[in-house]
C-alpha cells in the first residue's frame, strides 16, 4: 500500500473507496483497524490477481 498522508474525511474517503475499491457502508460502518485490513487485503488480492493475469499473457505468447 503506499505512503499516503490521509488528513481528514474526504481523503480517507476518496483514498480507500474510490481508489481502492472499498465498499462505502465497510467505509462509513466499520472500526477503522478493520477498514484498513480489508484495504490491505484488497490490496493483496488485485497484486495477485494481475501477477496471475500476466502469467496467463505470458503463456499466450510462447
Amino acid at each position: 500500500m503506499p505512503d499516503v498522508i490521509l488528513e481528514d474525511v474526504e481523503d480517507m474517503y476518496t483514498f480507500y473507496v474510490m481508489i481502492l475499491g472499498v465498499n462505502e457502508n465497510i467505509f462509513w460502518n466499520a472500526d477503522y483497524s478493520f477498514l484498513i485490513s480489508v484495504a490491505e487485503n484488497k490490496h493483496a488480492f488485485d497484486k495477485y490477481m494481475n501477477y496471475r493475469k500476466s502469467q496467463e499473457i505470458e503463456k499466450i505468447g510462447k
